[in-house]
């Protein structure tokens, strides 16, 4: 077996804390802390959920482990609000962990989307649901999110409704500035905002904890529509100011 030399650490620590009756006991509870870890290093599903509507209702699509997937009650009150405006759009789905969000509005006749996300074991499994569904007009970026809407503001790439769900550790209400440029970032991909023509201006979504003041934040091109709570968590929609 291989481990960095900080996990081996983390396995003296936990040795010092455990209470055997012999030495069999001992190796045997040894031997399963070492598999435990080498497993969690591998890419693993935390569960299932479903589209909520369109063409793929009820199929289930496998969260990546370590993501907070969108709940129905969610989904069903975004797409609501969207209404028939989600047929032909472009869709960008950040921090996409599972895809639900692009997966969903592609079921419900988005044109396309496009899949964001730095982990490794969030692109296998997403992948892994694009193909189990069929689904062609997807494509999947694994950047930072950060970096991959810096290199975009160079280009004439426009989408009509983003979606956001970033970690919770980018909420954090001393240093607003970080979430403020991302949100600013993304929202500069919108059609209005690209100089792009035609009706629908653009739409921004945003998951994030019910207490985090959003509304406090301020940008040059957005103004928040509403703000939909869920328990814990809230959905804010933003559209295009000008």
């Amino acid at each position: 077996m291989s481990l960095k030399s900080d996990s081996f650490k983390k396995l003296r620590k936990e040795k010092s804390k455990w209470k055997v009756d012999s030495w069999e006991e001992f190796e045997a509870k040894e031997k399963e802390y070492l598999r435990e870890q080498l497993l969690s290093k591998e890419p693993t599903i935390k569960g299932q959920v479903r589209i909520s509507g369109g063409k793929f209702k009820n199929f289930n699509i496998d969260i990546p482990k370590n993501t907070r997937p969108l709940t129905d009650r969610m989904k069903v009150r975004v797409f609501d609000i969207l209404g028939s405006d989600i047929s032909g759009k472009t869709i960008l789905d950040l921090y996409a962990g599972s895809g639900s969000f692009g997966l969903d509005s592609i079921s419900r006749g988005a044109k396309h989307s496009t899949f964001v996300d730095a982990s490794k074991n969030a692109e296998k499994i997403l992948k892994q649901n694009i193909l189990k569904i069929g689904f062609e007009n997807t494509e999947f970026v694994r950047s930072k999110v950060d970096e991959f809407l810096f290199k975009e503001q160079d280009t004439d790439h426009v989408y009509e409704i983003i979606f956001m769900d970033p970690p919770y550790k980018l909420y954090n209400t001393k240093r607003k500035e970080k979430m403020t440029n991302v949100i600013q970032l993304a929202s500069n991909l919108l059609p209005a905002n690209k100089l792009s023509k035609g009706r629908f201006k653009g739409a921004l979504v945003v998951k994030h904890p019910r207490r985090y003041p959003i509304d406090t934040l301020e940008f040059s091109n957005l103004k928040l529509a509403e703000t939909f709570e869920f328990g814990l968590n809230s959905i804010s929609l933003f559209i295009v100011s000008k």
